[in-house]
């Protein structure tokens, strides 16, 4: 019992070890492997100096994070300076108007007091004089009553033969002047009235002067220019609010030309500062390259037989030189021979040798969240590719002569 249980426990051991041999033979190892990841590069959005905060080779920044500053002195602001120009002009001719708008408002308020005051008078006066020319009608009218009575007592002593023909004669012309001096006064009574009404009105009725007076006149002028003046006023207060949002406009512009203010695109470690703080930078240029951690992946490559067995998806394992520790992950890319362009935007390039033989990515999540070689870029390793069954099979065949 002792003899067969020693057999196989020896058939159990050299089973174990012809699997490993087996399956060391089907799998897939890489010929070199390296944790690699995208670089951000931050580069100069204006010429200008450079501000830059000091930072370490390796120092970790977040996104948004500000790295620093670029100034340029030389900015163009011609076109901000231009405007401002505009807009001295327009708020000196503003200035201007608005004096000459005042001045204006007090003559013109003096103007109207004058010609207040001189409506007054003439109203006064013409109230006067039609007071006098009721009175002067008033006489007439009595005059020509006694020249009545008295042509009338003529006539009788005419009939009498006590009057002669001339005292008849005298009478009636008396008389008759009598009543043309009431037709007279009557007339000229309408015509102060007619003076006084339109006096009354703001007319100024007369054969010496014209229909208004002259300070009236000079009213009237000085408000129409005043309304000249008021609608300059509201064109170039108009212009100068839409300058003024021009000035607003170009200064964020001059502003933005000026002053640039540099951020971080990632969350990662600062990988190369190709410009030191205080150079001068074109607009361009690189200023900055920083490692986004979250895009860290493995490339490895692998001879041209082992690569034709692969394919995107497949499982493989990844181990870190220097330790025991082994991440688990899947083929990301295959990029074949050559594929010197596939490390354009990442941080680590392939050697001469790696380009030799065959590209292939791998995207190792469980490396991501390891918080010591999570953003490890540059650590090198081993990828294995686990063979199938199938393939195990068909080495087994192929050992033995049966394919």
């Amino acid at each position: 019992m002792r003899k067969l249980f020693k057999l196989a426990a020896g058939l159990t051991i050299a089973g174990v070890a012809g699997y490993i041999v087996l399956a060391e033979g089907v799998a897939v190892v890489s010929a070199d492997a390296v944790v690699n990841a995208r670089v951000a590069v931050v580069r100069a959005p204006i010429d200008g100096q450079l501000s830059l905060q000091p930072r370490a080779i390796g120092e970790r920044v977040q996104r948004g994070q500000t790295l620093g500053t670029l100034t340029d002195v030389r900015a163009d602001d011609a076109r901000l300076f231009d405007l401002e120009r505009v807009a001295g002009a327009l708020d000196t001719d503003i200035g201007r108007i608005q004096a000459q708008i005042s001045s204006m408002t007090a003559s013109a308020a003096t103007l109207r007091e004058r010609t207040e005051a001189y409506r007054d008078g003439r109203i006064r006066q013409l109230k006067a004089r039609i007071d006098e020319q009721q009175a002067l009608l008033s006489s007439a009218r009595a005059q020509s009553t006694e020249s009545t009575a008295a042509l009338k007592r003529a006539e009788e002593l005419r009939i009498n033969g006590v009057q002669s023909v001339a005292m008849l004669d005298k009478a009636q012309a008396a008389h008759e002047v009598n009543s043309l001096n009431i037709r007279a006064a009557t007339a000229r009574l309408d015509v102060l009235r007619t003076e006084l009404e339109a006096a009354s009105n703001g007319t100024f009725l007369g054969d010496s002067y014209n229909d208004t007076p002259y300070s009236s006149q000079r009213s009237q002028e000085l408000d129409l220019r005043l309304g000249e003046l008021s609608a300059e006023l509201q064109e170039r207060t108009q212009r100068l609010t839409k300058i003024r949002e021009q000035i607003a406009l170009e200064r964020q512009r001059v502003a933005k030309l000026r002053d640039a203010f540099l951020t971080s695109p990632v969350d990662g470690l600062v990988w190369e500062a190709p410009l030191g703080n205080d150079e001068y930078a074109r607009k361009g240029q690189d200023l900055l390259r920083l490692l986004d951690c979250s895009t860290v992946i493995v490339t490895a490559s692998v001879a041209e037989s082992d690569y034709n067995r692969l394919k995107v998806g497949d499982p493989a394992q990844f181990r870190l030189s220097g330790t025991n520790r082994v991440f688990s992950g899947q083929v990301l890319r295959l990029a074949g021979s050559g594929a010197a362009t596939v490390y354009n935007n990442l941080a680590i390039a392939p050697g001469a040798d790696h380009l030799k033989r065959f590209d292939v990515a791998l995207a190792i999540p469980d490396l991501l969240k390891d918080a010591e070689a999570g953003c490890a870029v540059g650590r090198t390793g081993k990828v294995v590719f686990s063979g199938t069954p199938r393939d195990l099979l068909r080495t087994v065949g192929s050992w033995l002569g049966l394919a």
